[in-house]
């Protein structure tokens, strides 16, 4: 099991990053169509590999695949990009947020972005580290918080839904850079008016963990939200997954699996009563 120091999470949006899910507005039917861009970052190719992360790949591949199943909506696979590793860098996030996310969705429609990797603050602001980030020239190579907070504000003058999953704070320090004012860019996006859902993975000055121990290799946090989204967090037993279970299943679940050492944060507006994920359809093996 890996551990790593989580001091920013409260604030955001990790681990940046999402579930990323659909939405149902009535009882058996999605209102409009879903959208989804995740991003999993656990190799990184200006960090030393004791610097890299385990998971955050695995992570979005599996909420990809739980949103491809009638479970998650059936999402077709021109309505998702999935973006881990090699292929994360700050170009291709850029472009993904501007040419997928910002330009195909509708008023009816629901997005979901996940964003796990490694988050960190310098002098200039603070940023999200991609595939080919240099930690010693942040504002020229990282992706900046504002991006992201400009997407959701985007976004929410066009689209029904936003669903943020973030866990983009697993490291005490990078390059001699701290990660705890990444909550602050964080919450500032969960002041953003209009429909949302934000999740963060823990609390500020936390341990953040991932390893073997969830799922045979995920992250405490999406762990817990695969198990949900599942089925695991239908407290009423109505056959679907709501908003409201799946941030109370999440938050009581994380402690329980990390031992009372990780606690995830939601923030935003968006209706507890929204439905995520209908348990009558087959999902995925977990």
């Amino acid at each position: 099991m890996r551990i790593a120091l989580c001091a920013g999470a409260y604030a955001l949006l990790g681990g940046f990053l999402p579930a990323v899910l659909p939405l149902y507005a009535a009882e058996t039917a999605p209102a409009g169509k879903t959208w989804a861009l995740l991003v999993g970052i656990s190799q990184f190719d200006k960090l030393p590999r004791e610097n890299w992360l385990q998971y955050p790949d695995a992570d979005a591949k599996a909420l990809a695949a739980l949103l491809a199943s009638p479970r998650g909506g059936a999402v077709p696979a021109n309505q998702m990009q999935v973006i881990v590793n090699a292929q994360a860098t700050t170009a291709a996030i850029r472009a993904a947020l501007r040419d997928f996310l910002k330009t195909k969705p509708g008023k009816d429609d629901t997005v979901y972005v996940m964003v796990a990797s490694h988050g960190v603050v310098d002098k200039t602001g603070a940023y999200i580290l991609t595939y080919d980030s240099d930690p010693n020239n942040l504002s020229g190579t990282a992706l900046p918080m504002a991006d992201l907070k400009s997407l959701v504000n985007e976004s929410l003058t066009t689209t029904g839904h936003v669903i943020l999953l973030a866990d983009v704070c697993r490291a005490a320090t990078i390059a001699g850079q701290k990660t705890a004012a990444v909550g602050d860019a964080v919450k500032s996006i969960g002041e953003t008016p209009g429909e949302m859902l934000g999740l963060m993975a823990a609390r500020p000055q936390e341990l953040s963990l991932e390893g073997p121990d969830y799922g045979g290799g995920h992250g405490a946090f999406t762990w817990s939200v695969l198990r949900a989204l599942d089925g695991a967090a239908d407290e009423n037993h109505d056959g679907f997954v709501d908003i409201g279970e799946l941030i109370d299943f999440v938050t009581t679940d994380v402690p329980k699996l990390t031992r009372n050492y990780q606690h995830p944060r939601d923030f935003g507006n968006a209706e507890n009563t929204t439905k995520l994920a209908d348990l009558s359809k087959p999902g995925v093996k977990l």
